[in-house]
């Protein structure tokens, strides 16, 4: 041990070793995309490939904030829901939160904000987990019944649908807090409600890629073995899941930038998902002005949800009714 004084040192020749090793550990390595590809197939994988489409389509999309609050005897949440209704016609509007075109018609929103308290106190990561599925789920429902006689083609969720399911179902039976067991009814609710669809940004799931011995994740997976608009379809829990690789494009904002294909993951409540799927590739294609999976109705209301800084409001609470906060944030403070 070295004897403490103002001269504190560290091993700079051990740090850069290790850093030094993990560079090489993470370096490119080979990759042999036929053999993999047919050890996929081989596998009873089977890979299409769709040709992208843009028809007249009108979605309610759903996405929220939310954020709790720990104080020193219990703990508080908030939350903050956006869904919007859009229907896309293939003709040029003006956007109406910005300057500039969008594809998109009659677009109108629904903001639903709710807080309440973790009661009793105890597991509240997962319940608040449970109480955002809830939130965005009845908020989406409730705009659902309000549209009457309008016609909603699709339900947009960012987000897992068989992830949630799965997580749902495992909590609410091991649970003894009623936040689970109502986001499960809510989220059988939806799937009942029309043609449900979830899109997942960034998946760390390796269960496909584990199936022809690699350790990476289904995404890279795909990126390395995939042609631009290929996808593997595969089925869980009742949940059409879809790994697609979204061609190229070109971006409004640069002269030379031609964006990378990008590989997403779609998911269906429905068992006739082709054509939606193709339309939504379609929808993607056209908005040239950003190199993002998300299509405009779903970038919007993600975008909205953040107008409102429910984190703030919480703080405001506490502040003037002078809540205890954590003995942690008391010192950080």
């Amino acid at each position: 041990m070295e004897r403490l004084s103002p001269d504190f040192r560290f091993d700079v020749n051990l740090l850069e070793n290790k850093l030094k090793k993990i560079a090489d550990e993470l370096g490119k390595k080979e990759f042999d995309r036929d053999l993999f590809r047919d050890r996929f197939t081989s596998e009873g994988f089977r890979i299409g490939k769709l040709k992208p489409s843009a028809k007249n389509t009108s979605f309610l999309s759903v996405d929220s904030s939310v954020v709790k609050k720990e104080l020193r005897h219990n703990a508080i949440w908030g939350s903050h829901s956006v869904v919007l209704y859009s229907e896309f016609d293939g003709k040029k509007h003006p956007d109406p939160l910005a300057q500039g075109i969008v594809h998109y018609t009659d677009i109108m929103y629904d903001s639903h904000i709710d807080v309440g308290v973790f009661s009793p106190y105890g597991q509240i990561d997962s319940r608040m987990n449970s109480i955002r599925v809830a939130e965005e789920y009845s908020s989406l429902l409730a705009s659902l019944r309000s549209m009457g006689p309008r016609k909603v083609d699709l339900l947009l969720i960012d987000g897992s649908l068989y992830t949630t399911l799965r997580r749902l179902r495992d909590e609410a039976r091991l649970s003894r807090f009623p936040e689970h067991k109502k986001a499960l009814e809510l989220h059988d609710e939806l799937m009942g409600a029309g043609k449900v669809v979830g899109l997942v940004e960034d998946s760390h799931s390796s269960d496909l890629s584990k199936r022809v011995g690699l350790e990476v994740t289904n995404t890279t997976f795909f990126e390395s073995i995939l042609e631009e608009n290929e996808y593997v379809a595969t089925k869980k829990a009742g949940v059409n899941v879809c790994h697609i690789k979204l061609p190229s494009k070109a971006l409004s904002y640069t002269h030379s930038r031609i964006s990378d294909p990008l590989v997403v993951r779609w998911e269906f409540s429905y068992d006739d998902f082709m054509e939606d799927l193709s339309n939504l590739v379609g929808l993607w294609l056209l908005e040239d002005d950003i190199w993002h999976p998300q299509i405009y109705p779903m970038r919007i209301t993600d975008y909205l949800t953040r107008r409102l800084k429910i984190g703030s409001v919480l703080d405001s609470l506490i502040a003037e009714n002078e809540l205890d906060p954590k003995y942690r944030d008391l010192r950080e403070a």
